[in-house]
């Protein structure tokens, strides 16, 4: 195990118990251990039954995706690419690791990098598809439901952020090679004396240049000649999402506590998730426990806030993680090579 992991894992792991301490700290009291009392744990049973059956639709998405590409690889490969991904987001900033090492997995399963890019990609695309479609109707729901100033004016925040993200992404579509020309205008202008191929705004340009060939390549293959498996892997990706995003309820089930609004539940786990996407900290660590805690606040009674924050970011993240950490170093150690190496190898050989 390469030192950059270990250093990963530490950090992950110490913010972790450290916020998780600080949250039990400023909620747990004498009645917390009463409330304990109305566990149910078959709720618990049937949380874990939804995340395992998340991970197999993730898994069978990736596995029709490959197909699509004449390529047959097994569900359970599918499975080991996504918790592996789940680990190493929760090792590198900005959850940005488990990329490299899920396009080497299915390189080595016979897949070359540069359609194992495209899988990966379009399965994005289809998440995007996802949270596009279920915004609006997030905001309409849980305005009508709830009455949380704070989730209020984030989802507002939203909105107005949406439209103006979609407006970008259609300019850079129509016109890739005039956005790449801006950024790198840009980059000449205030680096003058840098290498224009080692800058970081010279990386992002060539970034952007790939990321919408990738984008328009993977729509015009999959749209004009995988119609219905696309489609059916949009069905999935919904039924997955669905499944994931039921966990905050199911788990508030088996806390013995009251659930007055479940759909109110999963908009706002839909929410949180949205919101620490871009979290600097590996796997989001703290910010992830704490941002749960203050949008859960009105849901879940205070004595169980704290214990509820910690158990739900164990079955939707922790579990995956560990899963994902046996999993990956396994096939790391199979191949003689190191995590560095494999990502190093991957941006090699990208397209």
């Amino acid at each position: 195990m390469s030192e950059n992991v270990k250093k990963g894992i530490r950090i992950f792991v110490f913010i972790t118990v450290l916020t998780s301490i600080v949250i039990l700290f400023f909620t747990v009291s004498e009645e917390t251990w009463h409330s304990l009392k109305k566990i149910q744990p078959l709720y618990f049973l049937l949380a874990v039954g939804f995340l395992l059956a998340y991970y197999w639709i993730d898994g069978l998405r990736i596995k029709i995706l490959a197909k699509d590409l004449g390529y047959n690889i097994p569900v359970m490969t599918g499975i080991d690419i996504v918790v592996g991904g789940i680990f190493l987001a929760a090792i590198t900033p900005f959850q940005t690791g488990g990329y490299p090492v899920q396009v080497y997995c299915l390189n080595k399963k016979g897949i070359p990098y540069g359609e194992g890019t495209l899988i990966l990609f379009m399965r994005g695309v289809l998440a995007i598809f996802f949270h596009v479609i279920a915004l609006p109707f997030i905001f309409i729901t849980y305005s009508a439901l709830l009455n949380n100033n704070i989730v209020k004016w984030l989802l507002r925040y939203i909105i107005v952020l949406y439209p103006v993200m979609l407006v970008l992404t259609v300019i850079a579509l129509a016109y890739p090679e005039k956005v790449v020309s801006f950024i790198r205008a840009i980059d000449r202008k205030f680096n003058k004396n840098a290498d224009k191929n080692k800058s970081k705004l010279s990386k992002a340009a060539s970034w952007v240049e790939t990321e919408i060939k990738l984008f328009k390549d993977g729509l015009k293959f999959y749209f004009s000649k995988r119609k219905g498996s696309l489609f059916l892997n949009l069905l999935l990706t919904f039924a997955g999402y669905i499944l994931f995003f039921s966990l905050a309820a199911v788990i508030l089930y088996a806390l013995g506590a009251p659930v007055t609004h479940p759909l109110a539940i999963a908009n706002l786990q839909f929410l949180h998730n949205f919101l620490v996407y871009f979290t600097p900290t590996p796997g989001a660590s703290g910010v992830a426990e704490t941002l749960f805690a203050i949008l859960f606040k009105e849901i879940c009674p205070k004595e169980l806030l704290g214990l509820y924050a910690i158990i739900w970011r164990f079955f939707t993240f922790t579990i995956g993680a560990c899963i994902g950490g046996f999993l990956t170093l396994k096939i790391v150690n199979q191949s003689g090579t190191t995590l560095d190496a494999i990502m190093k190898e991957e941006e090699g050989q990208k397209i």
